[in-house]
């Protein structure tokens, strides 16, 4: 590389660009100008070496302070930069799975599992333990995932020599991935296991149980570490994501940690004032309705919501009244109704008449 060439614009970052900061400029810039992603573009290979070689210095403590106080990287002796200690199968495995498929954490490490565990809202509130039972795909326990019958030998792969890894010039580096011959196990029996057909995974029923503390949300996840996915013996198992799902419920809505229920009374207890019994997770409880109350209110019971999750304390209960009005009246209750109306007048509702003053501006 020229020595007029910036390593850090090359990059786009500044000179104070952190280890992290580089690494993330270098993947950017890998995605864009790797050569299998630019086949058309016949510069495309040299501009990826530069890339290269400008992380090889700004990546090493000691040749960036050399680069930094002379403006030129550290000769290697052979006319350029080094660039082995770039460790590729780190910065692009994430990346280039399709190009790099030996790479990245599907063979390093079994996938992840999701499942979704559906508790009720009373469970949410008190915590809960829950049994959890799921199947996934585990190294085979007669075989003990070596594919081959118990007592049964295995032979040496001939075509990765047991490595379980095959090289291959892949542009301007030596990738591996997994050998076909023999699955990338580096080895092949001379009689397969009948319980996984020689595949030395099988499916295996697991059983546990999850704690959730009080106040858990719905969406919330729970992790179990290493019983996700294992496809092989030699590889580290994928992890168990437990997705909580909270079912509705009849009288409450949730909304963080306060709860919403809708409670209905009669005419003569929203006008008068009354007592009533309101449903609460903790059980009923009495709440005082005062006198002229509207239909849609919202009355707040102080500290009966749910816990507050990660926090101290629990939300409120909010209560929405209903003021019902009657379908069926006697004659009796009729004539009652009757007189009220007859004793308040022209202001049966008192909000009628603003309303009504309203819309009557409105299309004059």
């Amino acid at each position: 590389m020229a020595a007029s060439t910036d390593y850090y614009d090359l990059l786009g970052v500044e000179r104070n660009a952190t280890p992290d900061e580089l690494k993330q400029a270098f993947r950017k810039a890998a995605l864009k100008h790797h050569p299998d992603r630019n086949p058309d573009d016949p510069n495309a290979e040299a501009t990826f070496k530069k890339m290269n070689e400008a992380y090889s210095v700004l990546s090493d403590p000691d040749k960036r302070a050399h680069y930094d106080r002379f403006g030129s990287a550290p000769s290697n002796g052979g006319g350029g930069p080094d660039i082995s200690n770039i460790n590729v199968e780190e910065i692009l495995g994430d990346m280039f799975g399709g190009i790099f498929g030996g790479f990245g954490r599907s063979q390093r490490q079994g996938r992840d599992i999701q499942i979704e565990l559906s508790i009720s809202l009373e469970e949410a509130a008190k915590g809960c333990e829950k049994p959890i039972e799921f199947e996934r795909p585990a190294p085979c326990e007669p075989c003990g995932g070596r594919g081959a019958e118990p007592g049964s030998a295995v032979d040496t792969c001939s075509a990765c020599a047991g490595r379980g890894q095959v090289r291959y010039q892949q542009s301007i580096f030596t990738v591996q991935r997994p050998c076909n011959r023999c699955g990338g196990k580096g080895a092949i029996p001379r009689k397969v296991c009948t319980t996984c057909d020689g595949a030395g995974v099988a499916r295996r029923t697991e059983k546990f149980t999850v704690t959730l503390p009080p106040g858990v949300e719905d969406g919330a996840t729970r992790t179990k570490q290493g019983f996700g996915e294992a496809p092989g013996s030699g590889v580290m198992p994928g992890d168990l994501v437990i997705v909580i799902r909270i079912a509705e419920h009849a009288l409450f809505r949730r909304d963080g940690a306060d709860l919403y229920c809708a409670v209905p009374i009669s005419f003569p207890q929203a006008a008068l004032g009354a007592k009533v019994d309101v449903p609460t997770l903790d059980g009923k409880v009495t709440m005082k309705i005062p006198a002229g109350t509207q239909s849609g209110q919202e009355l707040r019971l102080r500290s009966k919501g749910m816990p507050k999750f990660g926090g101290y304390g629990r939300g409120d209960q909010i209560v929405t009244v209903h003021v019902e009005v009657p379908t069926a009246l006697s004659d009796e209750q009729k004539r009652l109704v009757e007189q009220l109306a007859e004793s308040f007048g022209g202001d049966v509702h008192p909000q009628q008449r603003s309303f009504l003053d309203k819309l009557k501006g409105l299309f004059e």
